[in-house]
């Protein structure tokens, strides 16, 4: 999202400080891939024989050679799996060379003269892995050739000589790709190459599978933090960082039911207003517009009411726009002609009809109010005849066309739409990420579905469908919203903690809502998230796991502890499960993110225990798995099994009678 600085003065009056634990992370700079076989083969079906994009890409002569291959559903090296590809090779005497393989499993482009093939940055790629199960081999003690496959029928070799063993069965292959290899970037297949000389004719069988290339890992930053003000509370409405010249995010009535749609003829007067409390500047965030769209429900069609643009998706609706704008007046003198240009906003109605797709029409309503900050408010006399008012304006009337009655259009048994609208020119993007935010929305009508919102919270997404191409473009701005606190991401096993001073003492780390967009991860600080009472200090770290924490019923994870858990467990019987929670934890007792599988002991021998368990995140509740057999005071033991990087952890110890 992108937000306007502000000047450092305001630091120093409410967040007296701002540390960051700088520590590194890795990601990927590539996606790891898997050529077929893989667990779903090429229609879904995984007793599916189709090969996929295995072939031959070459026989030099085939009169000395010939190659077949299968999908055959039997042969697996991995369980998940459900099959392999199975070839056949022979050399017949002659001089000739086979080149069997598989391009990239995606669709676009199946042989390697295609000029719509594939290809990937093979530099970005660390190994080539696969399985291969050699058979029936005749003639040769190894293969020649396994490496990358480029368009136009290159070879980059991976690896020579690869021995075949002299006992059929399962070989586990993982080749490193050296990044300086000739023609790496442009790579579109793997291949099995060998040029067999004339001689004695050669035979060798061999099944592959779970053949993958795997992404080199790479160094990622660690994040960065910035604070800013939220606000006024209220819905703020997004736009993109995207190109997307013509976006549009909105908050509707839903037309498929609930408190606020009018499903009969209502009396009238009737009158629909939106208050707007934070807007773009205009000279900067030409384009960029608020509006109130009022939809026919009997003419909208199923589905319009999902998007923001019923402006170009409905038959028939009243819009109400009030947009940056730029005003332009040319004046001539003699052969002088003086360009004249005023930044202002402009309000106007508009009405479209007739079919998806047409042009909104002018209505003569136009005004130019001092800013779009204030209230709004469209009110209807009758069902053709309304006015206009709104801050700085004089009330303005307007009669809508004749074919707005025509078909059956009534303001009072509209759904409707609040939303905001980005429109850039070609390649611009001067308002991606900008937002804009409404404070109060209100129907007043002489029916029982007359509303008035000021947004106060819970109630928010029960009275409205949320109308935007992304969850996070529309978002709740709640009422003691004191600060936004921002990170770039990747921000992988990073947590945010905030003190009241620097100095000796715990960070403590708050719960705090908030969302991704644009890069960024914004967190919403309440005044009650301040760890001071009108200062603190926050700070980004990544928690390493030293050990673990088994944790019984009744007890709880409690960091920067002594023990680091607060609760007493609860009594158990012998024989009735209960559940089992395990953490990973960093020195002070904090859940640290790891995978590493646990596993489980007790000194009651007759306890029933939990298999090997993995962690998620770094935690791992086993539910009804777990009972003591014996009367006595036991504990029960968890142990990291995967690279015993942590301290072991041993339970409360727990009197069973």
């Amino acid at each position: 999202m992108k937000r306007t600085s502000t000047p450092s003065n305001w630091l120093a009056a409410a967040i007296t400080g701002l540390a960051l634990a700088f520590a590194t992370s890795s990601g990927l700079a590539a996606q790891d891939i898997q050529l077929m076989p893989t667990g779903i083969q090429m229609n879904g079906d995984p007793n599916d024989t189709d090969p996929g994009y295995w072939g031959t890409y070459w026989i030099t002569t085939a009169a000395n050679a010939t190659c077949t291959w299968v999908f055959d559903p039997t042969m697996k090296s991995d369980p998940t799996i459900p099959g392999s590809i199975y070839c056949v090779c022979d050399w017949t005497g002659g001089a000739t060379d086979i080149n069997f393989g598989a391009v990239l499993p995606n669709g676009k482009g199946t042989w390697l003269g295609d000029p719509n093939i594939q290809v990937i940055d093979g530099t970005q790629y660390e190994f080539l892995k696969m399985d291969v199960y050699w058979t029936n081999v005749t003639g040769m003690t190894s293969w020649a050739t396994i490496g990358l496959m480029t368009p136009g029928y290159g070879m980059v070799n991976v690896t020579n000589n690869i021995p075949i063993p002299s006992t059929p069965g399962w070989q586990h292959y993982s080749f490193a790709i050296d990044p300086t290899l000739a023609n790496l970037s442009s790579i579109a297949g793997v291949m099995f190459y060998r040029w067999q000389n004339a001689g004695a004719p050669c035979h060798a069988e061999f099944w592959v599978d779970n053949v993958q290339l795997i992404a080199r890992a790479v160094a990622v930053p660690p994040p960065t933090m910035t604070l800013e003000k939220p606000g006024l509370s209220g819905v703020e409405i997004i736009m993109d960082g995207t190109g997307d010249e013509w976006q549009r995010n909105a908050i509707s009535t839903p037309s498929g039911g609930g408190p606020y749609l009018w499903t009969s003829q209502g009396s009238y007067p009737v009158s629909y207003s939106c208050t707007i409390t934070n807007f773009p500047d205009i000279a900067t965030h030409l384009g960029f517009e608020a509006h109130m769209y009022l939809v026919n429900g009997d003419t909208a069609g199923s589905g319009t009411d999902v998007s923001g643009s019923a402006d170009w998706g409905a038959p028939d609706l009243l819009i109400f726009r009030i947009e940056n704008h730029l005003t332009t007046v040319l004046t001539t003198n003699g052969t002088t002609i003086t360009t004249n240009s005023t930044y202002d906003a402009m309000a106007q109605i508009q009405w479209k009809t007739n079919y998806p797709g047409a042009n909104a029409t002018n209505i003569p309503v136009v005004v130019y109010p001092p800013s779009a900050l204030g209230t709004w408010t469209v009110t209807f006399t009758d069902s053709t005849h309304g006015a206009l008012t709104g801050p700085g304006i004089t009330a303005t009337n307007f009669t809508l066309p004749a074919d707005a009655v025509l078909n059956n259009f009534s303001p009072a048994t509209s759904f409707l739409q609040f939303g905001m609208f980005k429109n850039d020119g070609p390649n611009d993007g001067h308002n991606n990420g900008d937002h804009g935010t409404y404070s109060h929305v209100q129907f007043i009508g002489a029916t029982a579905n007359s509303f008035d919102d000021s947004f106060t919270g819970a109630t928010l997404t029960s009275k409205y469908a949320w109308r935007k191409t992304d969850a996070n473009y529309v978002q709740y701005i709640p009422p003691g919203a004191a600060w936004i606190v921002d990170w770039t991401l990747p921000a992988n096993g990073f947590s945010l903690e905030t003190k009241a001073a620097l100095g000796p003492g715990f960070w403590n780390s708050p719960t705090i809502t908030g969302y991704d967009l644009g890069g960024f991860h914004h967190g919403l600080l309440l005044s009650s998230d301040l760890s001071g009472t009108n200062s603190g200090y926050f700070r980004l770290t990544k928690r390493v796991a030293t050990q673990l924490q088994v944790l019984l019923p009744g007890e709880t994870n409690a960091p920067n502890t002594t023990t680091g858990k607060i609760g007493t467990p609860s009594p158990q019987t012998t024989g009735i499960t209960f559940d089992l929670t395990i953490n990973a934890c960093d020195a002070n007792w904090n859940i640290a993110s790891t995978s590493d599988t646990v596993a489980f002991t007790s000194d009651d021998g007759s306890a029933w225990l939990p298999s090997n368990t993995p962690l998620v995140n770094g935690t791992v509740t086993i539910v009804g798995n777990t009972y003591f057999g014996s009367s006595g005071t036991w504990t029960i033991t968890a142990t990291d099994v995967t690279t015993n990087a942590f301290s072991a952890g041993t339970s409360t110890p727990i009197t069973i009678p």
